[in-house]
């Protein structure tokens, strides 16, 4: 699968009587030989989060994994060594941030050399990347052939980064730009976030490495622009995974329009969503 065809990928998606699912307990959709999209089955955890996993030549990134600690419910450290069977790869973890939902199968990672898993908590993501200034500070991750620039993004939650794949022009959003609701806890530090998102794309189009597509955490939106109820376990009829860069600038635009007083802002893409106290 090229990267183009992302968004017609066909993702478990869950089923009203889980009992009687037929699901996997994680699809993986190869973009290419070196780059995997990994979804958890909404039947293991409704949250259902997509995982990514990138490969350069010494070292195999794997960025988030999942909601659930059980290797027998969730067997995300036996595909990632499925995947890369018959490579000499170094693996290294990382998340997008701190909510569980994207860090519980580290515990599958364990005994992994030190300093290959990222913690979570915005002092100890800055110093595993080596960004000073957090969060107007960047870095670079090198895969050994595939640089992968690291973006704090908080607004979210605080430790919250985006991740931006320069060799397959892909940005890996988390939580921040999604095709559903994009739940705001610091509004002021999401609308940076979301400018400093915006000039970074802008830039990168510049120097000739736009960015193709945007992917997100969950999908949690109908093609109709509808919500889908939280914790349900089946989402029929989901939007496609990825945003575009015009998805970007249009949230850029809505967060400008909207002021420094959180509100809701409804779209048929995604829904910005303030929490109490954002």
């Amino acid at each position: 699968m090229k990267a183009s065809d992302l968004a017609a990928a066909r993702w478990i998606h869950g089923a009203p009587d889980c009992d009687r699912s037929t699901d996997p307990p994680l699809q993986v959709v190869a973009v290419d030989e070196d780059t995997f999209v990994i979804r958890q089955s909404k039947c293991v955890n409704f949250e259902a989060p997509f995982l990514y996993l990138l490969l350069g030549t010494t070292k195999a990134l794997l960025h988030d994994t999942g909601a659930t600690a059980d290797a027998d419910l969730f067997p995300i450290r036996r595909t990632v060594e499925d995947l890369i069977a018959g490579r000499s790869l170094r693996l290294m973890v990382t998340h997008s941030h701190g909510h569980g939902d994207h860090w519980a199968g580290d515990a599958q990672f364990t005994d992994l050399p030190p300093g290959s898993v990222a913690p979570i908590g915005e002092e100890g993501v800055a110093e595993f990347f080596g960004i000073e200034g957090w969060p107007r500070g960047d870095a670079t991750l090198d895969l050994s052939d595939r640089p992968i620039d690291v973006l704090p993004t908080p607004g979210h939650l605080g430790d919250h980064i985006a991740l931006f794949d320069r060799t397959r022009g892909l940005l890996l959003s988390g939580d921040t730009l999604l095709p559903g609701r994009l739940t705001v806890r610091d509004w002021g530090a999401y609308r940076e976030s979301t400018r400093r998102l915006a000039s970074f794309a802008r830039e990168t189009a510049a120097h000739g490495r736009p960015i193709r597509y945007i992917l997100g955490a969950h999908i949690e939106m109908s093609t109709t622009g509808e919500l889908y109820e939280l914790g349900t376990t089946c989402q029929p009829d989901e939007r496609p995974l990825p945003l575009t860069v015009d998805d970007l600038f249009a949230l850029e635009a809505m967060l400008d329009d909207a002021g420094e007083t959180p509100r809701s802002i409804p779209g048929d893409r995604f829904v910005v969503q303030p929490v109490d106290g954002a």
